[in-house]
């Protein structure tokens, strides 16, 4: 997979633990995932010294969010919690696909 003409070239390997992820570091992960729809796995084979689940956390808590916009759909009525713990589950279950 790596190495292929479709394949973007490997990240060089980071020699410190603490490198700092690159504007293009950023931009590669999230075409991966977002957009060519990578497993973590295929993605960390990418980015040497980097492993699946810091990607995953990366992706998730800092460019994730900043990627998604939201829609009037997700902003609604029943977005906002109830105090009645039943009712905040019934509201629930449809999103989580109970």
């Amino acid at each position: 997979m790596v190495g292929q003409e479709s394949m973007p070239a490997p990240v060089p390997n980071p020699k410190d633990t603490k490198v700092k992820y690159t504007a293009e570091d950023d931009a590669l992960l999230v075409e991966l995932k977002k957009t060519k729809n990578f497993t973590w796995k295929q993605i960390s084979n990418l980015f040497s010294g980097r492993s699946s689940g810091t990607l995953q956390v990366r992706y998730c808590t800092k460019l994730k969010a900043k990627t998604m916009a939201w829609t009037d759909d997700m902003v609604s009525e029943d977005a906002v919690p109830s105090k009645d713990s039943a009712q905040l589950w019934t509201n629930l279950k449809p999103t989580v696909g109970v």
